[in-house]
């Protein structure tokens, strides 16, 4: 249920909100791979937000791969629409929460993502565990010249702190 409320939070205010497992060691992961994403509905705008998070994990020291990742990411847009984001749609269906030994799938409840909003996700493929997420509203709308500016910003100050500290 805390996810409820970081939700609601994330979906109402115009800035970045990130939250993260405390007891991972995130000094053990050095690569990624992507996830099951819900993508902006535009191909452009889908590439530049992979692009924008590609960026910020190279500037981070994770290198991309496509085998045996040590995190897999996933975003979700809600570029025109608001969609509906359940732990059962995180990357591949692994989404157990903070502090859970059990999956949650299937008993998830649905959230409503506000237009304008990228949430981004890791997991640990090892553990089945969601390690770390980010969730930036504002930063998706109409003009498309102002948009890769805004997605570029909005992920630079999603993983200003990454990987926590701890």
């Amino acid at each position: 249920m805390a996810w409820l409320g970081l939700m609601l939070l994330c979906a109402c205010a115009p800035d970045i909100v990130v939250n993260y497992d405390k007891s991972a060691d995130f000094s053990r992961y050095r690569t990624y791979g992507w996830g099951k994403n819900t993508p902006a509905k535009n191909p452009n705008l889908d590439q530049q937000i992979v692009q924008a998070i590609d960026d910020q994990l190279a500037r981070k020291g994770l290198a991309k791969t496509e085998s045996d990742p040590d995190l897999l990411i996933s975003y979700h847009a809600a570029s025109h629409e608001e969609i509906d984001y359940t732990e059962a749609s995180y990357a591949s269906g692994m989404g157990p929460a903070y502090g859970s030994a059990e999956s949650t799938s299937a008993s998830s409840t649905p959230m409503r993502v506000k237009v304008g909003t990228v949430i981004v996700d890791m997991y640990d493929p090892k553990t089945k565990r969601n390690v770390w997420h980010g969730a930036g509203s504002g930063l998706l709308g109409d003009d498309q010249g102002k948009m890769s500016g805004e997605i570029h910003k909005g992920a630079a100050k999603m993983f200003e702190k990454f990987p926590p500290s701890q």
